[in-house]
């Protein structure tokens, strides 16, 4: 943590200096050819033509984190963000993301089902997936919630593949789940679980899914009717709906995936495969991701970070804000302030993919006061609201592309007003 000035120092010291050394060593390689028997010359011009190339690379992310530094504080989108934009639901109908046959061939090998980001899909009929759901109305311990039902028989674009989670409830570790999606504007409202406000995407199995032309038949978008009987569907789907601990798919996300193991070529490539990277903002992200390791070896600062507090700003009478409200993300500096030693607030975490908002301007989309516990399975209501923004989610890039895209949440102390609210 320092000031905009201390942080670009930082950055530009580790830049320059990897600059250099890739220059030395094209420098020492090419002296060495001169006066080294042939063999050892050739070994020795290897050796520093790798460390030339390794150096290149460590101050081409340098270069990365500068640019992507002086956009946020400028204001303006993160690099990471726009890059990805095509990834984001709103876009995916419109994508150029190509969905070739190598690319279902990979997804079935290394995702367990050969859905990609683009695919339009049909939600198969009540009884179909009911033929899927073990007696507690799971399948793979990953339940079919009752808020899903309504999906029936309608269709919808699949905008992430669930191949790379984060378990929040044991592990506190990256897991797999094997042959899942997450669909555009399927959101839980959280009717059957306590009125949990959390607004998670609701994760699909392949099994309860159809791939269909991608035209979209508007025909087909009404739900389709559920055909077994009312008390069926409520004695296989009211597990877990009943308080005071519920059940639901996040509290399930542990036992319903497996453990990723260290690195590997194949947990490369998923994020690929999947199309749920685009390949610009997958090559920005693990350049961030090698610049943050070397900066962490050095004892540098990592991207993105806080700069010095600021002195707390926070309004203890400010009115609530409301949905449609327009906001902007307050400096880092101010909201450092509001957050303890382990960046919480009242409660509340703030998150590093957070900081790629500060200085935007933003709207809310909802208040947050209660939700479920994901270790207890416990209704918490917030005894300070929390708020949701508007196209404002956890992006991912620092856990190396998680697939989650779980909304983000703020509290107040953390945002001002703008000028004009209740903007639409």
């Amino acid at each position: 943590m320092g000031d905009r000035s201390h942080l670009l120092k930082s950055y530009l010291k580790t830049t320059v200096a990897c600059l250099l050394l890739a220059v030395a060593a094209l420098v020492v390689g090419v002296v060495i050819l001169q006066w080294l028997p042939p063999l050892f010359a050739t070994i020795a011009a290897i050796l520093s033509a790798l460390v030339a190339l390794v150096a290149a690379t460590f101050a081409c992310a340098g270069a990365v984190v500068i640019v992507r530094y002086r956009r946020c504080a400028d204001g303006a989108r993160d690099v990471f963000l726009e890059l990805n934009r095509s990834r984001e639901p709103a876009a995916i109908a419109a994508s150029t993301v190509r969905r070739t046959w190598l690319r279902r061939w990979l997804a079935q090998r290394l995702l367990g089902h050969d859905f990609v980001v683009g695919d339009w899909v049909e939600v198969k009929t009540w009884d179909d997936i009911r033929a899927t759901l073990d007696a507690t109305g799971c399948l793979e311990q990953l339940p079919f919630m009752p808020e899903m039902l309504a999906m029936c028989g309608r269709r919808a674009y699949v905008f992430r593949c669930m191949h790379r989670l984060f378990d929040y409830r044991k592990s506190r570790r990256m897991r797999h789940m094997d042959g899942a999606v997450l669909l555009t504007g399927t959101i839980c409202n959280g009717s059957s679980h306590g009125g949990c406000e959390a607004a998670c995407h609701t994760i699909w199995k392949a099994a309860w899914l159809r791939r269909v032309d991608r035209e979209p038949d508007t025909a087909r978008l009404a739900a389709a009717p559920v055909n077994s009987p009312p008390h069926e569907v409520a004695r296989i789907l009211q597990m877990g709906t009943m308080g005071p601990r519920y059940t639901c798919q996040l509290t399930q996300l542990h036992a319903a995936s497996r453990p990723i193991g260290e690195w590997s070529p194949l947990n490369f490539l998923r994020p690929l495969v999947s199309g749920n990277v685009a390949p610009a903002a997958f090559a920005i992200g693990w350049l961030t991701d090698l610049f943050n390791d070397l900066q962490q070896q050095r004892g540098g600062i990592g991207f993105p970070s806080f700069t010095a507090s600021a002195q707390e700003s926070e309004s203890r009478n400010e009115k609530p804000l409301l949905p449609g409200d327009q906001v902007v993300v307050r400096q880092s500096g101010e909201i450092r302030a509001t957050l303890n030693d382990r960046l919480i607030h009242r409660g509340l975490g703030f998150e590093e993919d957070m900081l790629k908002y500060c200085g935007r301007q933003l709207y809310v989309q909802a208040e947050v006061k209660k939700l479920i516990d994901i270790v207890t399975g416990e209704m918490r209501t917030m005894k300070t609201p929390a708020y949701i923004l508007r196209d404002v989610h956890f992006s991912g890039e620092r856990q190396l592309f998680n697939a989650q895209y779980e909304p983000l949440f703020w509290r107040q102390a953390w945002l001002k007003r703008a000028g004009n609210n209740n903007l639409q």
